[in-house]
């Protein structure tokens, strides 16, 4: 059955992509994060998210409008009906209620604590037990239940700092304000590399912290299901023949890409988006 998913896939005609269900260019909400976009310092806007939907729009037919958002302003907008799709993004039970979720890989968070702690803290519990030691959390990224029952104490105290952008994160690491902070490696390292910073923290993998899906949702509010079942069919068999993991690669570098892509986590066959 997959391969003649795939095969369907690689011998669209010209025909059927000129019929293809896309009436109107699809707005992308893109969070300006990481390696998925970012402005060179010409600037030029870059990142994995132009090379994904590039390759999307040729095999698809479909043409894509980006427009860099914050997360929180991208799903503002995606409830008011301005936005046909969000990523790249994490699947949650809310979001599902309007949009269809598309899973690109699985990732978890891990702890980032300035290099000066790394003798006395190795683990979320010492940082929590220091009152002195403060955390910088991006608005509107998830923690996932593992971490979220270990912050809830502190949600309303002054050793928790929201940011809007991971950089302002960093800076305020770099500048003491702050002294750890919760992030996947698809948003941390990009960070870390800018700011030449790599030598001045500690990650610290949490394995029993909660694995999530990252990927994109396609409004139900904006698309009609043809739409929804085309895009569907095109991002599957990009994930399937490894086109997908090929362009996160060429941006996000090897190693990152093996660390939050391994291959055995998807399954881009296995659910209906109807």
């Amino acid at each position: 059955m997959r391969s003649i998913f795939l095969l369907l896939c690689l011998l669209a005609s010209t025909s059927l992509l000129a019929a293809a269900p896309c009436p109107q260019p699809l707005r992308v909400g893109i969070s300006s994060i990481g390696y998925s976009y970012y402005v060179q310092a010409d600037g030029t806007p870059a990142g994995s998210a132009f090379d994904f939907y590039a390759e999307l729009s040729q095999r698809s037919g479909c043409t894509f409008e980006l427009s860099p958002l914050p997360r929180v302003r991208a799903w503002h907008d995606a409830e008011l009906r301005q936005l046909d799709i969000i990523s790249p993004t994490i699947r949650t039970a809310e979001r599902d209620k309007h949009g269809y979720f598309i899973e690109y890989f699985r990732n978890r968070n891990d702890l980032i604590v300035h290099r000066n702690l790394s003798p006395r803290i190795h683990n979320i519990e010492q940082l929590l037990a220091d009152p002195t030691l403060k955390i910088g959390l991006v608005r509107g990224h998830a923690n996932g239940a593992y971490f979220d029952r270990r912050l809830q104490a502190l949600a309303s105290s002054p050793r928790i700092e929201l940011s809007t952008e991971p950089r302002n994160i960093f800076l305020k690491l770099q500048a003491g304000r702050i002294q750890a902070t919760l992030m996947t490696a698809g948003l941390y390292q990009k960070e870390l590399d800018d700011l030449a910073m790599n030598n001045q923290v500690r990650i610290i993998e949490v394995p029993e912290s909660d694995g999530f899906a990252v990927g994109l949702y396609l409004s139900r509010m904006t698309l009609e299901q043809p739409t929804i079942d085309w895009l569907h069919q095109h991002i599957g068999a990009m994930i399937a023949d490894g086109s997908l993991r090929r362009l996160l690669n060429r941006r996000h570098g090897k190693a990152l890409t093996e660390r939050f892509y391994p291959p055995q986590t998807l399954n881009p066959a296995a659910a209906s988006p109807g």
